[in-house]
This record gives C-alpha cells, structure tokens and sequence, in this order.
C-alpha cells in the first residue's frame, strides 16, 4: 500500500509484538509548492483553460502532526498481530490518540480524561492491544479535539487480512482534510466552520501527486476524512468502481455497490476498487466544486485553475501497447515534472506477502 506525499511508520519487532512510535508534535507544511513545472501536465492543462495567474503561489501551514508528517505516517499491520505505540507528547498541551473504528479494550481507546489520563506535554504514553479487524482505519486526537484534529493530528491505520485475501495490484491511501486561513497566516484558524483550504495527503493541487495504474490493473482506493465539517463526495473520471469498505471493514461482495462518486463524511472511510478500461489521464476530484479551488477569496470570478481536493490519475498502456501518448506500462510521471512540486514516482505494487504490500481490505 502506498499513502503518496505521506511515509509508512516503521517498526521493531519486541517477541511477537510489533512496536511503533509516534511523536505529537508542531509540523510547518507546504499545503501548496506553488506553481506546476513548465511544460508538465497540470500546467500544461491550466493554460489550455486559461486558467488566472497567481492563484498557485506556494502556501505553507504551521499544523501539528505526528513524526514530522501531517497527515501522520500510515500505520500497517496484519489482523492478529498485537501491537505496541508509543506516544510521545512534543506539543504545548495536553493530547491522547484514538484508534478510530478498531476493537480494542476500553482502557486503550484513547480518550483523554475518560479512559486515561491525558499526556502532559514532554510526556509519554503506551498503548498495546490485538488487532483482531481487517479494514481501513485511522488514529487520531482524541484531547481537545476541535483544535487538534483540526490542526492535523491524525494518520491512516491499515490492517491487511490475516488470510491474504483481497489482494489488488495498486493500493493507495488518501486522507481527506479541510483547513481555514486568516490572508497571509501560518496558523491555521480552527474557530472556523468556512475552510479555504482543501487537501489530499496533506497537499493542494496542483501539487499533488499524480498517481498510476496499468489498464486492466485491480486498483483499489482508500479514501478516509479527518475534515471537522464537511463531507466529500470524491468522483473519478473515466470507471465504474464498487464501494468495498467502510471504516467497519470490508464489504461482503453481495453488498457492495457501483459508482464513481463516493461520499466520504467527516470520521469515514470508504474503499473502492475498479480496473481501468482506457488509457490516458483520468480526473479525479471531490464533487464540491468550491473544494476544488485554492485560498478562496472575494475576487471577481475568472477561469480557476484546478485546485484543492484534485489528482490526476494516468492509465497506462499494457506492456507492448503504446496508444497513451506513445507510451506504456514503463513510464511514469509526475504532475508538475522533476523540480519536487508534486510528489514522486508511482512504485511497481510491492510483493503481496510482505506486510507492508498485503493487498489489504
């Protein structure tokens, strides 16, 4: 599984359990690197539609996140394992962290003053519990959660099933979050119920990553919303997908529905998964149209240059087929060209057996 713009969090193995650690802490994030590379698909698209200069200047944020990362690195591990987080605690107030959607003994669950005493800043805290689900899940704040989830603490957990079922050949993750700021603030305003500011992985287009699959690949996506207010209707050109997950955990097929927007409210998951039929680059955005454009503001209303909750997704040819664009499954490309504005290459699938590459929920 792959969550672009965001790592995976290693572990260390103690006997049989998996131990990971997590550090709460402020994180500066570059929402927006600023305009695409000349010459690359998104600029090239923008000035094809006339798009108005400006609206990409770069946009950095002070958030709080986990390792250095906002969203905070994706968790993997396989149903059965039991692991150990260690919490460390580098903010200026108070935290805890919930374990959204997993079954797990009350005292582990995360709620600061209820199940446990909250983690003082420059403290520490360990949770340790079985992971008996397999599914889409995530971890977040759960102290003063207005503020702090708000302010980007949270991550993917992903827990692969035991029997190695549901395996697909590209497996991505991507956390939906909506942030309000104040013209020329850092900080962003969580007092807000009006964001202007739309993200996937922690990115704006057009720095987002252009993600990949071979036509005919299984491609399943993971989308999760850590937003405090509004849902997103999340829509892909080009497929006719099935919804095959919730944060309950996988789907049985005879339930499982098609589409190609999927509405994902606020504390959701929802997997997808579908196979391309036709190669090129295929659209895929949140159906709100006003979260589709950057820094919104009360300026008089030109062509918007795509923005917000946008990727891009390019099918490709199968090898020995070259009818996209003159080339096939081998190439591989990046929105905004090698300058660093917009992610990095897409990876081959990882093996399905190891547990950082099972083919998930």
């Amino acid at each position: 599984m792959r969550t672009p713009h965001v790592p995976s969090l290693g572990h260390e193995l103690d006997g049989g359990v998996k131990v990971f650690r997590l550090v709460a802490q402020p994180v500066e994030r570059m929402l927006l690197d600023g305009p695409p590379a000349p010459g690359s698909v998104i600029e090239r698209w923008h000035k094809a539609m006339g798009a108005m200069e400006g609206m990409d200047l770069p946009k950095k944020a002070r958030l709080w996140g986990f390792n250095g990362s906002v969203p905070g690195p994706s968790i993997e591990v396989v149903q059965g394992d039991r692991v150990r987080i260690h919490v460390v605690n580098e903010l200026p107030e108070a935290t805890s962290v919930h374990w959204h959607g997993l079954e797990i003994p009350n005292v582990q669950d995360g709620v600061g003053g209820l199940t446990q005493e909250p983690i003082l800043p420059g403290r520490s805290y360990t949770y340790e519990f079985e992971v008996t689900q397999a599914g889409t899940f995530m971890y977040h704040s759960s102290f003063n959660e207005k503020k702090q989830v708000g302010m980007g603490l949270g991550g993917f957990f992903i827990a692969h099933p035991a029997d190695g079922s549901r395996r697909v050949d590209r497996d991505f993750a991507l956390m939906l979050q909506e942030w309000h700021f104040l013209p020329g603030n850092e900080h962003v305003d969580v007092t807000s119920t009006d964001p202007n500011w739309f993200t996937i992985n922690g990115k704006a287009a057009p720095s987002t990553e252009m993600l990949q699959a071979v036509v005919g690949e299984t491609v399943r996506l993971r989308f999760a919303n850590l937003s405090n207010l509004h849902a997103h209707p999340i829509h892909l050109h080009g497929v006719t997908w099935r919804v095959t997950g919730t944060e309950g955990g996988p789907i049985p097929e005879s339930a499982q529905w098609p589409g190609n927007t999927v509405n994902v409210p606020p504390g959701a998951a929802r997997d997808v998964e579908f196979a391309f039929r036709f190669p090129g680059y295929w659209h895929m955005h949140c159906h709100k149209l006003h979260h589709v454009v950057n820094a919104h503001a009360p300026v008089p209303m030109g062509i918007m240059p795509m923005g917000g909750m946008t990727m891009l997704f390019e099918a490709l040819d199968p090898p020995g087929q070259g009818g996209h664009g003159g080339h096939g499954a081998p190439a591989s490309h990046s929105p905004t060209g090698p300058s660093g504005h917009g992610g990095h290459e897409a990876s081959a699938p990882p093996p399905p057996t190891a547990p950082s590459g099972h083919g998930g929920n």
